[in-house]
């Protein structure tokens, strides 16, 4: 299963970018100004930590939903989009309306533990840095990828320390 996500998730990258672009191509001139991706509006460590906590919280309500939540597929897909809206709007005065990398790792939670993805987001912080040739810079990778990979991290442990794994039984000697 893990060489799959690697494929799909590449692929949804690829596809993101393919995406931009074409946006970029069809677009009016007239309303070409009124384009722009996820973009730090903030210093680079209030965004790196934003990126971090607003993960972790989206990381830790996905996880509440998926595994506790309830068995009805509409309603965890109507948690997970509430859940989703409530972390982009306050995100988006930090790092940008995408909040990218917490799309990015919840589709990944819910392919481990369903294997079947029913979250809609996509790699756009990616497909507009790459659009804007920023793909590769520092700001990219410390806010977009590693505070927002630890605050998922963060966000797996302390849902495993809220909610134990239930005791193994034990096996009886006789």
């Amino acid at each position: 299963m893990i060489p799959y996500l690697g494929v799909r998730k590449s692929q949804r990258a690829v596809g993101a970018v393919a995406g931009v672009l074409a946006l970029t191509a069809l677009m009016p001139l007239e309303y070409k100004h009124m384009l722009e991706g996820p973009t730090l509006k903030v210093d680079l460590h209030t965004g790196a930590i934003a990126e971090g906590v607003l993960t972790f919280l989206i990381t830790f309500v996905v996880l509440i939903i998926i595994i506790k939540g309830p068995k009805s597929f509409f309603m965890k897909n109507w948690m997970l989009s509430v859940a989703t809206m409530a972390v982009i709007i306050p995100g988006s005065s930090y790092t940008g309306p995408s909040m990218n990398p917490a799309n990015y790792y919840n589709e990944l939670l819910i392919d481990l533990f369903t294997s079947v993805c029913f979250c809609a987001g996509q790699k756009e912080a990616f497909a507009w840095a790459y659009l804007d040739n920023k793909h590769n810079t520092w700001e990219q990778f410390y806010v977009y990828w590693i505070c927002p990979s630890i605050g998922a991290i963060l966000a797996a442990c302390f849902y495993r320390l809220v909610f134990p794994p239930p005791p193994s039984p034990k096996k009886k000697t006789a």
